[in-house]
Protein backbone atom coordinates (compact mmCIF):
# COMPACT_ATOMS: atom_id res chain seq x y z
CA UNK A 1 0.00 0.00 0.00
CA UNK A 2 2.55 2.58 1.05
CA UNK A 3 4.46 1.14 -2.18
CA UNK A 4 1.19 2.37 -4.47
CA UNK A 5 1.10 5.64 -2.54
CA UNK A 6 4.87 6.50 -3.17
CA UNK A 7 4.53 5.86 -6.84
CA UNK A 8 1.24 7.65 -7.03
CA UNK A 9 3.54 11.08 -5.36
CA UNK A 10 6.03 10.49 -7.51
CA UNK A 11 4.13 10.71 -10.71
CA UNK A 12 2.06 13.88 -8.90
CA UNK A 13 5.82 15.55 -8.28
CA UNK A 14 6.68 14.86 -12.23
CA UNK A 15 3.96 15.89 -13.55
CA UNK A 16 3.97 19.45 -11.23
CA UNK A 17 7.38 19.58 -11.96
CA UNK A 18 6.81 19.25 -15.78
CA UNK A 19 3.89 21.98 -16.35
CA UNK A 20 6.57 24.38 -13.71
CA UNK A 21 9.25 23.66 -16.30
CA UNK A 22 7.32 24.09 -19.64
CA UNK A 23 5.52 27.19 -17.67
CA UNK A 24 8.79 28.65 -17.04
CA UNK A 25 10.11 28.08 -20.74
CA UNK A 26 6.67 29.51 -22.21
CA UNK A 27 7.53 33.00 -19.64
CA UNK A 28 11.32 33.12 -20.77
CA UNK A 29 10.08 33.08 -24.17
CA UNK A 30 7.81 35.54 -24.07
CA UNK A 31 10.12 38.12 -22.49
CA UNK A 32 12.30 36.94 -25.58
CA UNK A 33 9.43 37.97 -27.57
CA UNK A 34 8.96 41.17 -25.57
CA UNK A 35 12.29 42.68 -25.27
CA UNK A 36 12.94 41.70 -29.05
CA UNK A 37 9.96 44.17 -29.89
CA UNK A 38 10.50 47.01 -27.70
CA UNK A 39 14.50 46.64 -28.86
CA UNK A 40 12.60 47.40 -32.53
CA UNK A 41 11.14 50.19 -31.19
CA UNK A 42 13.71 51.62 -29.27
CA UNK A 43 16.10 51.72 -32.11
CA UNK A 44 13.21 53.60 -34.46
CA UNK A 45 13.23 55.62 -31.63
CA UNK A 46 16.59 56.64 -31.55
CA UNK A 47 17.23 57.17 -35.23
CA UNK A 48 14.22 59.44 -34.65
CA UNK A 49 15.74 61.58 -32.71
CA UNK A 50 18.83 62.03 -34.72
CA UNK A 51 17.20 62.64 -37.92
CA UNK A 52 14.85 65.16 -39.45
CA UNK A 53 11.18 64.27 -39.26
CA UNK A 54 10.58 64.40 -42.79
CA UNK A 55 13.44 62.14 -43.19
CA UNK A 56 12.97 59.23 -40.73
CA UNK A 57 9.31 58.79 -42.68
CA UNK A 58 10.52 58.49 -45.56
CA UNK A 59 13.61 55.84 -44.31
CA UNK A 60 11.19 54.36 -42.77
CA UNK A 61 8.81 54.26 -46.26
CA UNK A 62 11.48 52.33 -48.08
CA UNK A 63 11.72 49.63 -45.03
CA UNK A 64 7.70 49.20 -45.74
CA UNK A 65 5.54 51.42 -48.06
CA UNK A 66 2.83 51.04 -45.31
CA UNK A 67 4.78 53.79 -43.21
CA UNK A 68 2.78 57.13 -43.51
CA UNK A 69 4.20 58.78 -41.05
CA UNK A 70 5.64 59.44 -37.30
CA UNK A 71 3.53 60.31 -34.09
CA UNK A 72 4.72 61.53 -31.24
CA UNK A 73 4.30 63.11 -27.80
CA UNK A 74 7.04 65.32 -26.58
CA UNK A 75 8.63 63.52 -23.04
CA UNK A 76 6.84 61.05 -23.07
CA UNK A 77 7.02 57.13 -24.51
CA UNK A 78 4.95 57.95 -27.72
CA UNK A 79 7.47 57.97 -30.39
CA UNK A 80 6.07 55.02 -33.10
CA UNK A 81 5.84 54.99 -37.09
CA UNK A 82 1.92 55.22 -38.27
CA UNK A 83 0.87 52.74 -40.50
CA UNK A 84 -2.37 51.98 -42.82
CA UNK A 85 -3.42 48.98 -45.08
CA UNK A 86 -6.69 49.90 -46.35
CA UNK A 87 -7.15 46.07 -47.99
CA UNK A 88 -6.47 44.88 -44.64
CA UNK A 89 -7.70 47.69 -42.24
CA UNK A 90 -6.61 45.92 -38.87
CA UNK A 91 -3.18 44.11 -39.67
CA UNK A 92 -1.00 46.36 -37.46
CA UNK A 93 -2.96 45.50 -34.57
CA UNK A 94 -0.81 42.35 -34.62
CA UNK A 95 2.27 43.01 -37.30
CA UNK A 96 5.57 44.78 -36.72
CA UNK A 97 6.47 47.18 -38.94
CA UNK A 98 8.49 44.59 -40.98
CA UNK A 99 4.84 42.63 -41.56
CA UNK A 100 6.01 39.80 -38.32
CA UNK A 101 3.68 38.85 -36.25
CA UNK A 102 4.03 41.22 -33.31
CA UNK A 103 1.88 41.24 -29.84
CA UNK A 104 2.85 45.00 -29.22
CA UNK A 105 1.27 45.86 -32.79
CA UNK A 106 2.18 49.15 -34.53
CA UNK A 107 -0.20 51.96 -34.56
CA UNK A 108 -2.24 52.21 -37.37
CA UNK A 109 -4.15 54.59 -39.08
CA UNK A 110 -8.00 53.83 -39.60
CA UNK A 111 -8.55 52.64 -43.36
CA UNK A 112 -11.83 55.02 -43.30
CA UNK A 113 -9.37 57.95 -43.35
CA UNK A 114 -7.31 59.59 -45.95
CA UNK A 115 -4.29 62.29 -44.81
CA UNK A 116 -5.10 64.78 -47.15
CA UNK A 117 -9.03 64.91 -47.00
CA UNK A 118 -9.98 63.89 -43.36
CA UNK A 119 -11.54 66.16 -40.74
CA UNK A 120 -10.56 63.79 -38.50
CA UNK A 121 -7.52 60.97 -38.16
CA UNK A 122 -7.52 58.46 -36.27
CA UNK A 123 -5.04 56.54 -35.10
CA UNK A 124 -5.36 52.94 -32.97
CA UNK A 125 -2.62 51.43 -30.74
CA UNK A 126 -2.53 48.52 -28.66
CA UNK A 127 -2.87 49.26 -24.58
CA UNK A 128 -0.40 47.19 -23.20
CA UNK A 129 -0.23 46.45 -19.46
CA UNK A 130 3.04 48.59 -18.32
CA UNK A 131 1.70 51.71 -20.04
CA UNK A 132 3.76 50.37 -23.13
CA UNK A 133 2.70 51.52 -26.71
CA UNK A 134 -1.05 53.53 -26.28
CA UNK A 135 -0.93 52.46 -22.50
CA UNK A 136 0.80 55.35 -21.78
CA UNK A 137 -2.44 57.54 -23.23
CA UNK A 138 -4.00 56.55 -20.11
CA UNK A 139 -1.67 58.78 -17.97
CA UNK A 140 -4.13 61.67 -19.35
CA UNK A 141 -6.17 60.27 -16.58
CA UNK A 142 -4.53 62.77 -14.41
CA UNK A 143 -4.95 66.20 -15.25
CA UNK A 144 -1.90 67.74 -13.95
CA UNK A 145 -0.13 64.71 -16.61
CA UNK A 146 -1.92 66.04 -19.20
CA UNK A 147 -1.08 69.77 -18.24
CA UNK A 148 2.86 69.30 -18.97
CA UNK A 149 2.19 67.21 -21.97
CA UNK A 150 -0.48 69.17 -24.09
CA UNK A 151 0.86 68.81 -27.47
CA UNK A 152 0.85 66.22 -30.22
CA UNK A 153 2.93 66.20 -33.35
CA UNK A 154 2.25 64.22 -36.59
CA UNK A 155 4.47 64.34 -39.25
CA UNK A 156 3.91 62.96 -43.02
CA UNK A 157 4.89 65.39 -45.69
CA UNK A 158 5.71 68.22 -43.25
CA UNK A 159 5.61 67.88 -38.99
CA UNK A 160 1.97 69.16 -37.97
CA UNK A 161 1.08 70.32 -33.94
CA UNK A 162 -2.06 69.49 -32.80
CA UNK A 163 -3.16 70.79 -29.04
CA UNK A 164 -5.24 68.05 -27.14
CA UNK A 165 -8.80 69.52 -26.70
CA UNK A 166 -10.46 66.71 -24.82
CA UNK A 167 -9.65 63.27 -22.99
CA UNK A 168 -12.17 60.56 -22.60
CA UNK A 169 -13.03 56.95 -21.31
CA UNK A 170 -16.04 55.90 -22.81
CA UNK A 171 -18.21 52.98 -23.82
CA UNK A 172 -17.56 52.99 -27.60
CA UNK A 173 -21.62 52.59 -27.92
CA UNK A 174 -22.48 55.27 -26.42
CA UNK A 175 -20.03 57.49 -28.69
CA UNK A 176 -18.98 56.05 -31.63
CA UNK A 177 -16.52 58.83 -32.23
CA UNK A 178 -14.57 56.14 -34.68
CA UNK A 179 -17.85 56.67 -37.45
CA UNK A 180 -16.89 60.17 -37.83
CA UNK A 181 -13.73 60.74 -40.52
CA UNK A 182 -15.26 63.97 -42.71
CA UNK A 183 -18.19 66.24 -41.60
CA UNK A 184 -20.87 66.74 -44.16
CA UNK A 185 -21.66 70.62 -42.14
CA UNK A 186 -20.82 72.42 -39.86
CA UNK A 187 -23.60 71.49 -38.06
CA UNK A 188 -22.42 67.63 -38.31
CA UNK A 189 -18.76 68.94 -37.07
CA UNK A 190 -19.49 71.05 -34.23
CA UNK A 191 -22.36 67.92 -32.57
CA UNK A 192 -18.79 65.79 -32.69
CA UNK A 193 -16.93 68.34 -31.44
CA UNK A 194 -19.32 68.79 -28.17
CA UNK A 195 -19.89 65.15 -27.73
CA UNK A 196 -16.01 64.67 -27.49
CA UNK A 197 -16.18 67.99 -25.05
CA UNK A 198 -19.08 66.13 -23.36
CA UNK A 199 -17.31 62.96 -22.43
CA UNK A 200 -13.76 64.66 -21.40
CA UNK A 201 -12.14 63.75 -18.33
CA UNK A 202 -12.11 67.45 -16.91
CA UNK A 203 -12.19 70.64 -18.86
CA UNK A 204 -10.11 72.03 -21.39
CA UNK A 205 -10.85 75.43 -22.42
CA UNK A 206 -10.10 74.59 -26.38
CA UNK A 207 -12.91 74.46 -28.67
CA UNK A 208 -12.22 73.09 -32.32
CA UNK A 209 -13.97 75.33 -34.93
CA UNK A 210 -15.54 73.83 -38.21
CA UNK A 211 -12.53 73.72 -40.85
CA UNK A 212 -9.81 72.58 -38.26
CA UNK A 213 -8.37 69.12 -39.13
CA UNK A 214 -8.58 66.83 -35.77
CA UNK A 215 -6.18 64.02 -34.39
CA UNK A 216 -7.94 61.40 -32.65
CA UNK A 217 -5.98 58.94 -30.41
CA UNK A 218 -7.63 55.17 -29.28
CA UNK A 219 -6.93 52.22 -27.39
CA UNK A 220 -8.75 50.47 -25.13
CA UNK A 221 -9.67 51.26 -21.37
CA UNK A 222 -8.56 47.67 -20.30
CA UNK A 223 -9.54 48.98 -16.65
CA UNK A 224 -12.89 49.59 -17.51
CA UNK A 225 -13.60 46.65 -19.94
CA UNK A 226 -14.01 45.27 -23.34
CA UNK A 227 -16.32 47.97 -24.77
CA UNK A 228 -14.39 50.72 -23.04
CA UNK A 229 -11.98 53.17 -24.94
CA UNK A 230 -9.21 55.90 -23.50
CA UNK A 231 -9.47 58.37 -26.56
CA UNK A 232 -7.12 61.53 -26.69
CA UNK A 233 -8.72 64.41 -28.87
CA UNK A 234 -6.19 66.84 -30.97
CA UNK A 235 -6.77 69.61 -33.25
CA UNK A 236 -4.30 70.91 -35.11
CA UNK A 237 -2.86 74.30 -34.75
CA UNK A 238 -2.62 76.69 -37.77
CA UNK A 239 0.97 77.20 -39.53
Amino acid sequence: MNSKRSCVYVVLFLFVAAILVISAGMAVNQLKEDYAEEKQFVDIQNEAQTMNDNNIVDKLRKRNKDVIGYLEIPDTTISYPVMQKKDNPDFYLNHDIDKNYSFYGTPYLSAYCDLEKSDNLIIYGHNINGGKMFGALTQYRDETFYKKHKDILFTTKDKKKYKIFSVISVNKNDFPYWKFVMAQDEPDYDKFINKAKKYSIYNIDIMPKYGEKILTLSTCDNSRGDDYRFVVFAVELAG
